[in-house]
């Protein structure tokens, strides 16, 4: 079989499986049949997010590469430079994030819902008051970055899919934002762009 349609099966389902994963009437349902032991969920759900992409990585890089552009010194600077500019950013954006949170490690010293405390909405500081959601506008940047730095079909495939996701993602994560800030949710949705400042 083609290893580059193998590559994008692959991929689907590993942004498949995140959606389904973080669905919160699956994780209701989750919580409901695991009880005290959902505390355990987000650790497992990075667990086996984490191991998925690497193995997905794995394959990818186990494919021949295949070039659709020439290489040269400028297009590999240029995403050198757009790379190290999206970890850059990933980083100021991951700072105003609760890390043990978002591990799941926090959530293990509760013993009912995933959340220990009301969550805090974010609209005006930081890389928030230029779009809604920096983590993604960062990882753009990088994936962007990297497919001008290695420019196989294989890295192409891989960038085409995360950025078909990345909108469909963000509207599914955003319901769960409405429905848990509602207006003021709304009201910061219709003033910032969604993923890229100023733009989209």
């Amino acid at each position: 079989m083609n290893p580059y349609f193998l590559l994008s099966i692959a991929w689907i389902f590993f942004y498949a499986l995140h959606s389904f994963m973080a669905n919160s009437y699956i994780k209701s349902r989750v919580e409901n049949v695991l009880k005290s032991h959902y505390r355990f969920y987000r650790l497992a759900f990075n667990f086996i997010s984490i191991l998925l992409f690497a193995g997905i990585l794995w394959f990818q890089f186990s494919i021949p590469e295949q070039y659709f552009l020439s290489v040269n010194l400028y297009t590999q600077l240029a995403g050198g430079i757009i790379f190290l500019a999206g970890t850059v950013l990933l980083l100021i954006a991951f700072s105003s994030f609760n890390k043990l949170e978002f591990a799941g490690i926090e959530q293990l010293n509760s013993t009912g819902s995933e959340q220990a405390k009301a969550p805090e909405l974010i609209t005006d500081s930081g890389m928030y008051a230029y779009v809604r959601h920096p983590l993604y506008f960062a990882v753009i940047l990088m994936f962007l970055g990297a497919l001008l730095f290695r420019p196989t079909i294989a890295m192409l495939i891989f960038t085409g899919i995360t950025f078909i996701y990345l909108p469909i993602g963000v509207r599914l994560e955003e319901q769960k934002l409405i429905e848990e800030f509602g207006k003021s949710y709304i009201e910061y949705r219709r003033k910032v762009k969604m993923l890229i400042p100023f733009v989209f």
